[in-house]
């Protein structure tokens, strides 16, 4: 019988390492594996004993290798600590395979497509728990309509864990449920990874797992409902690479996730119904990279949430690709609290206060001191200025200031840049000079403003132009004399009192504008 001859093949294979292969140069995709007869037909219970050692051979150290076998049941390995390795390459297990609470020397599922019985909420691949040094899930295929997940590795310990080429699809829930995962080096789900799921929990969720590394260059992750990629907690040694075409339909949420580097260059994210990433309080070790064609659409209070991150290296964001979803109002980004060691990149200055200014949910002094705090840094101090400059602005515009302190604000703003270019006020003191000699020069000539005292030689007659520019730069200079006035003096027409008039104002007004310089050039040395 086919199933004897099968039987012994495989017993023949596991005590020789050598590879059963029943596909050989067939097809092995999904139609094939469907219409495959008695003649691939691997029962689950003779898998489950020679991992057990109840068969009678002494199995190679290659372990149990099988290609292109149906597999009939569930493949129950649930608790069983084996030194068998097992391979099931472009297999078809229909009703799943069990690896709760179990160990193996390794595992590869490569091609093979799991789903599991209808009405079971058992998940495809269960594999909570489950150790081994190393699993491989390249190009499978997992089905799944139940909440646990189409593939699940709820507190798994592994040294690494491939899935690249791999595509999940869970109809009730997560595609790939990897809570407090633990992996020693990488996790790769790269090079077309698929995964499609539904709910809150994510369709990938690597809440508070703890990861070598994670790399899902041009993955592609989609959730309607919920986050694409849940990795609240999530804890990562050295990088995670969202690169290279990496798409999600759902937000990739990171909040209080630790990470060595995250890199999301020509990343496309989008979420409809809320931040596209969220990643409030996200701790990064090195660098993070949202640039060279990083694209963000997204919802709600922000569509880059990245308020109370910690950066202690760089930070490379250009938000030219960031979009509102719809062109809904709201802002693009949410930075308070951000912070980061290095000067920021790759856009420039007036990029990045324009994004403050405008692109975020309203006022807050802190992106505005961080920014100034890593160029202060850089040595960079005509920066400073223009950044705290730029910082009072906002204040003015978005920061609920009553009005009295708002106009004060502005004056001294105008005046003196808000105590950062006291110059202003000179140049004022100047403006108020230049008034006052025009002035003079204007009303004390034709119109009869100023004429000689008694003190000059010819009393009573016009004053010369030199003598009405002596008298303007009296009105116009304080504590500063030319004695003009002792020889030329307003006279009592109507030009005359209102070159008095205009002199006590524009002597207050140069006061005014002389104390300004100096408080404000007091200041500016003591902020420097």
């Amino acid at each position: 019988m086919a199933a004897d001859w099968l039987e012994q093949s495989l017993l023949d294979a596991v005590r020789d390492g050598e590879v059963l292969d029943l596909a050989g140069d067939g097809p092995v995709d999904e139609a094939a594996m469907r219409s495959w007869d008695g003649a691939h037909t691997v029962s689950a219970a003779l898998i489950r004993d020679l991992v057990r050692g109840r068969r009678d051979i002494e199995a190679d150290p290659h372990g149990l290798r099988l290609r292109g076998a149906r597999i009939t049941g569930r493949v129950d390995l649930a608790n069983i600590t084996s030194n068998l390795r097992i391979e099931l390459v472009d297999c078809f297990v229909p009703d799943g395979l069990n690896l709760c609470d179990s160990q193996l020397p390794g595992l590869v599922l490569d091609g093979s497509r799991f789903g599991h019985p209808a009405g079971s909420h058992d998940p495809p691949v269960d594999a909570a728990r489950f150790t081994a040094p190393v699993m491989t899930m390249r190009g499978a295929v997992a089905d799944a309509d139940t909440p646990s997940g189409a593939v699940r590795f709820l507190g798994a310990h592994l040294g690494l864990l491939d899935c690249d080429e791999a595509r999940l699809e869970n109809t009730s829930g997560p595609a790939l449920h990897a809570e407090f995962l633990r992996v020693d080096h990488s996790v790769f789900l790269r090079d077309g990874f698929r995964a499609t799921g539904v709910g809150e929990q994510g369709t990938v969720r690597f809440a508070y797992a703890h990861l070598g590394r994670l790399a899902c260059d041009g993955a592609r992750l989609e959730n309607t409902s919920g986050p694409a990629l849940h990795a609240d907690g999530l804890r990562v040694d050295r990088a995670v690479f969202l690169r290279a075409g990496f798409r999600a339909t759902g937000a990739v949420q990171l909040v209080d996730a630790h990470l060595g580097l995250l890199d999301c260059d020509e990343a496309r994210l989008e979420n409809i119904s809320g931040p596209a990433l969220y990643a409030d309080g996200l701790r990064v070790d090195r660098a993070v990279f949202l640039r060279a064609g990083f694209r963000a659409t997204g919802a709600g209070h922000a569509v880059l949430a990245l308020n109370g991150v910690s950066v202690k290296g760089s930070l490379w964001l250009d938000t030219s690709g960031v979009t509102r979803s719809g062109q809904a109002p709201g802002a693009l980004v949410g930075i308070d609290g951000l912070t980061y060691a290095d000067l920021p990149a790759p856009v420039g200055l007036s990029r990045w206060l324009e994004l403050l200014r405008d692109h975020t949910p309203g006022y807050s002094a802190q992106p505005y001191q961080q920014l100034a705090a890593v160029h202060r840094a850089a040595g960079h101090d005509s920066e400073v200025r223009d950044i705290l400059m730029a910082q009072r602005r906002d204040q003015i515009d978005r920061g609920g200031l009553r009005r009295r302190d708002r106009t004060w604000a502005r004056f001294t703003g105008l005046a003196l840049g808000f105590g950062y270019q006291p110059w202003r006020a000179l140049l004022l003191l100047f403006a108020v000079l230049a008034g006052s000699v025009a002035l003079a020069v204007v009303l004390g000539g034709p119109s009869g403003g100023l004429e000689h005292t008694a003190r000059a030689s010819t009393p009573t007659t016009p004053c010369s132009v030199v003598q009405r520019v002596g008298v303007g730069m009296d009105l116009g200079l304080p504590a500063v004399k030319t004695g003009a006035q002792d020889l030329c003096a307003p006279t009592g027409t109507r030009a005359g009192q209102t070159l008095t008039v205009a002199g006590w104002l524009l002597q207050l007004a140069a006061w005014a504008s002389a104390t300004l310089f100096i408080a404000g050039f007091t200041g500016a040395v003591r902020k420097t």
